[in-house]
Parts: structure tokens; sequence; C-alpha cells
């Protein structure tokens, strides 16, 4: 494949202990204002895996870490959710090459189990019912792989993907199998394929070895990053000015005196703007902010009281409809019992689930399953989903290289302004829209602040 929150009334000092029970870490009752800014006291803004990353390494160093987290519980777009007892990743779940990637290490220590999932291991069906042969599965996908050359030999700067495809392949999509490909292997990972540029599809790097699913919950690594640091939950950052003596950070609940701050907020914040800047962002990073593609992807699970589907790794339903519940992950192979499937929406899709009942969503995910499997499968007896751009902390998925993309914005979204430094997936020029990336920039902003 390609690379591809409610506000109390006290301050919350929150100390974080690295359990595997995914509960939002408890809070203590604090001083209500917050803090002043001691020497090196250094304030961080996100507690996803960016945010903890940077926190983590300036505690370790001997700073004077506050964690300010807009919602009621760590982990950013790494949230995992165990209600039903089956552990439900709302965002990130793989480990994208497991070679020298940093997430593999950490993973381990907080106590992970790894699963390999095999991406050709599939039952395949048409929009209709008719299974197709895994044969024709693994031929359509090598033509799949020779489309994709033939775009990024054929693109242009400010053509998308979707016009160059166009020209290159103008039938494409009367094949409801290709169609797949492009939905599930490009629009998942990048973006709506009229907004993705034609030029940067293989641009980003690549760790070697495996893609693995943490079977037992993400969260594991937040919570692991996590332990012993001060953490304030329900702390929504509203302003952030800066001076050559200092910062002030003003959140819902107090106001923060530091000699530094990083900013580890999803690109989609910063496209929403919630947070004003004093002295203002520079055109150039605006420009950055505006120009970087940010990709909506939801995730749904369903669990069921028996299992009817095919023992494979995954399920792929090739229905007219694209972009929506057409690839089905069997998640009785990462936690054997579970009678669980977890499925996706992506682009226009996902925006569009976020304003469908759950009545609506089942019925539709049963009207592709049923079409696969027959009228007489059971409903869920129970399912949960994602809402990421709703989530006014979050706004969407991750970053993708849009038309408007140029390579040297993720370096403009990583520089920092004086005291005040960036840090999440969309400042990692070459691990943009993974949660490798996010953690990497963490350790980029603190290596900034502790070299200063």
């Amino acid at each position: 494949m390609m690379q591809l929150g409610v506000a109390g009334l006290a301050t919350l000092a929150v100390a974080c202990s690295a359990d595997d029970s995914g509960d939002a870490p408890e809070a203590a009752d604090g001083d209500g204002d917050g803090d002043g800014g001691e020497s090196g006291t250094v304030v961080v803004i996100g507690g996803g895996l960016a945010g903890l990353a940077a926190a983590r390494t300036l505690a370790d160093a001997g700073r004077t870490v506050i964690v300010l987290e807009a919602k009621d519980g760590i982990g950013g777009r790494t949230r995992t959710d165990r209600s039903l007892g089956i552990a439900f990743d709302l965002g990130a779940s793989w480990i994208h090459g497991t070679t020298n990637n940093p997430i593999t290490e950490l993973a381990a220590k907080a106590g992970a189990t790894f699963v390999e999932l095999d991406f050709s291991d599939v039952t395949v069906f048409d929009e209709g019912g008719a299974e197709v042969a895994v044969g024709q599965f693994e031929e359509t996908e090598a033509a799949y792989e020779a489309m994709l050359e033939a775009v990024a030999e054929e693109g242009a700067d400010g053509d998308s993907f979707a016009d160059v495809l166009a020209s290159v392949e103008p039938d494409w999509f009367s094949d409801r199998l290709q169609a797949f490909f492009t939905s599930a292997y490009v629009v998942f990972d990048t973006g709506a394929l009229d907004e993705l540029s034609s030029t940067l599809l293989d641009e980003g790097e690549e760790f070697g070895g495996p893609e693995v699913v943490m079977s037992n919950g993400y969260d594991l690594i937040a919570q692991y990053l996590a332990n012993g640091l001060d953490i304030r939950l329900d702390h929504p950052v509203t302003s952030i000015a800066a001076s050559d003596s200092g910062v002030t950070v003003v959140s819902s609940q107090g106001t923060f005196e530091a000699d530094a701050v990083v900013v580890a907020v999803p690109l989609g914040v910063m496209k929403a703007g919630g947070i004003e800047f004093q002295p203002a962002l520079s055109d150039d990073y605006i420009d950055a902010i505006e120009s970087v593609g940010f990709n909506a992807v939801n995730k749904f699970l369903f669990v069921f009281d028996e299992t009817f589907w095919d023992d494979t790794d995954y399920l792929v339903y090739t229905p007219t409809r694209r972009d929506v519940f057409n690839w089905f992950a069997n998640v009785n192979a990462l936690q054997p019992g579970a009678n669980a499937l977890m499925t996706f929406a992506y682009a226009d899709e996902a925006r569009a689930s976020e304003n469908s009942s759950d009545d609506e969503i089942i019925g539709l995910a049963m009207q592709h399953l049923r079409d696969m499997y027959g009228a007489d499968i059971p409903d869920p007896i129970a399912m949960r989903r994602s809402a990421w751009v709703s989530d006014p902390f979050t706004g969407g998925a991750y970053s993708f290289t849009s038309v408007t993309t140029r390579m040297e914005h993720f370096d403009v979204l990583a520089a920092p302004a004086g005291r005040v430094h960036f840090a999440g997936e969309h400042t990692n020029r070459d691990f943009f829209s993974t949660a490798h990336g996010a953690y990497l920039s963490g350790l980029r902003s603190a290596q900034e602040i502790l070299e200063a």
C-alpha cells in the first residue's frame, strides 16, 4: 500500500500511569489559574503522540513541562475504545513498517501485542453478491500498480490524480474492482482523488518490514509516554503570545507562563484557526497550513452474536458507491472470538457519515454484508464509530499532498517561530500522515528547545 473533547471548573493536574486499561487518566484537583513560568518551563499544547513525545523528552532532560490537552483524555488521534470488551482503535491501528520504526520499540515497551495481517488474504464479492476469484483480485491489483506508475509519469503540477487518471485510464471506474483499489488503497491513505496531487504520490519515506496491528490498543503508547507527566485535561488553548522574555498561553481554565511552547495540535485545528497567535503567524506559515491537504477517515466496529463471514483477514466488497464500507477487517484475526468486523469510510463519505444516525450506518453496512452473505445474516448487537471531522480538536484524520501542496510546505510547518515550536505528523516532511511521523516530530521539537 502507499504510505501512505467537557471542560471542568478547576485546573486539572494529572499524573498518568502506564497501565493498559485504556481509561482516561484520573484528574486530581489543581490550584485554579495555572502556574508561573520558572526557568526552563515548557508548555506543550496537545496530548497526542507528538506532544507526549516532546513532553517526555523535555521532562527526562530536567525541564518543567506542562501538557495542556483539550479533550478529557490523552492520545489525540490514537484513541482506543474498550467499552465492548474489544480494543477498538478509533484512529491509528497500524505500525507501518516495523524495521527501525521507533513506534515498534515504544509499543513493545508499552506491552503491545502485534498481529500481522495479510492484505492478500481476502475474500472478494462484487455488487450483486457474486464472489470474485482471488486470482482476478491479484490481476487487478497488478493493473492498479501499473496505473499508479502511469499517473506518476503523466502527472503535472496543479493537476489532480483524478484529472490524470481520466487521461491515462478513462474507463478505470467502469470496473468496480479497479475502483476499489483507488478507493481503499489511495483515497483511504491520502485524500479525495480530485484533491490529491498527481506529482507527489511517491513523496515521503517508508520503513521496511511488515505492517502490523496493535491488537490490544494503540493507546498503550500514549499511556507509556505520559507516565508521570503533568497533564491538564479539558484545557483547550485559545491564544499564545510570545515575546523575547517568554510565552503566555491562555486556555479555557487558566493562563500559563513559560520559556517556550510546543504546539502539537492537528493540522485540522490549525486550519480552523482555533488558536490566536501573537505575533501572528507569517504569511508563509498560513499558506502552508492552507496548502497541505487534510484527509477525512472514519472507522466503524460491528459486533455480532456469531461469525458468519469467511476466515480471511479481509473482506472486499465492490459496490458502485465508492469510499464507504468496501473493505472489512476481520477483527477475529486480531482478537479471537470477537465476532466483529471493522470497516471504513474515506474522504467525502467519511464527512457524510458524521451526519448519519447509527441506524443509517448500520443499515448501509448490513446492506453490503447481506449482498455478500445473504439476507438471513443477523444484525449487529453493538456498534462503535469515530467522528474525527466534527471533533473541533482534530478536524480530520491526517495530512496528504494535495494539488496545492509543495514539499517545502512541510518544512515551513516544522520551522519554529522564536519561542514557539511546532510538532505533529503534518510537520514531518518524510513521514507525514503517520503515527511515527508525529512521534518523531515531537522529538525534533524537544531537541530544538534543548539546543536553544
